[in-house]
Formats: structure tokens, sequence, C-alpha cells
């Protein structure tokens, strides 16, 4: 697929980026490519992210951001469930990693979900989620909530607690 300049993609586990740039550049003395040019949002620093067109291992990992219909379908189907607690916390870890770097909107949804409903079981009984699975769902969050912000044109904050509601009100 190709994209353009100034088109606001999803890319991996960088989340949503702009692409600033298209162009032929060189690295560390290598012959020149042409790569394109990322800046994440919602990223304090002002990284840049540099991918080369003939990498289909690193082109591959960039989506067009959801339309406006497909988000507010995608809202409409929350919360969704499909995945089960792993008690082991070895085998959690990695499945939560799976999930946040390759999942679906919808796996990583049903991640929020089911992490949230565990938040809140644990706090019922007096005890705190662990820092591995708070910053699962952190990971988790910032993926569906800078999409969804970008998209409705409010602050990642405000599908934050969207979601959170409209989990808490199942």
């Amino acid at each position: 697929m190709d994209f353009r300049v100034g088109e606001i993609i999803v890319y991996g586990s960088n989340g949503v980026c702009k692409i600033d740039d298209i162009k032929e550049t060189s690295f560390f003395k290598e012959p020149p490519k042409t790569y394109y040019f990322l800046s994440p949002l919602f990223v304090k620093s002002s990284s840049v992210i540099y991918v080369p067109l003939d990498n289909p291992a690193q082109t591959d990992k960039i989506k067009p951001i959801m339309t406006e219909k497909e988000a507010d379908e995608f809202i409409k189907s929350l919360p969704v469930t499909g995945m089960e607690w792993i008690e082991d916390r070895n085998r959690r870890k990695e499945a939560f990693t799976r999930v946040l770097s390759s999942g679906t909107r919808s796996e990583i949804a049903a991640l929020i979900e089911l992490v949230i409903s565990h938040r809140k079981l644990l706090e019922n009984e007096g005890r705190k989620l662990n820092a591995q699975d708070e910053r699962a769902l952190d990971e988790a969050m910032r993926r569906i909530d800078n999409e969804l912000a970008v998209i409705k044109g409010v602050e990642p904050q405000v599908i934050q607690e969207q979601i959170i509601s409209m989990i808490d009100a199942v």
C-alpha cells in the first residue's frame, strides 16, 4: 500500500504517526534508500522513525488509520471480550506482548477489558494489579486512545475515560 506525505497512519507498536516525508537518504555509508520519515503523535520527544520502503517486514507494520465510520463501529463494539486471565505471570506476559506487538484492534480492546476487569476484581479484594499488568494496560490504552483521539479530534484522555466507563458499566 502506498502512503503519502502528510498522511496519518498507525505504525506497529509506535502507534499513531504522521508521514513527514518520503525521500532518499543514506545512513552509515550505505547506499541511499527511500524511507518514510514518521513522527509519532502524542509523544513529547521529537523522535523520527525511518522506515525503508524496500523492507516489507517494516512497511507491513504501516496501517491506515481507521475511518470515522470504522471508529464509530469500533466504539459501539466495546467492551470486547474473548481473552481469559492467565494465572501464570510469565505466560500472561508472553500473551500480552504478542497481542500488543501484532494483535488486531479488537484483540487489544479485549486485553484492555480483561485487565480492567481483573483490576476491579483485585480492588474488591483489597489488592492491586501488578506493575507488569499495569504496563500492558497502559500500552494497550495508549494504542487505542491515540488512534481514536486523532479520528475524533479530542485528547486521548477523553477516549480513555470513555472506554473505562463503558467497561465499568458491564
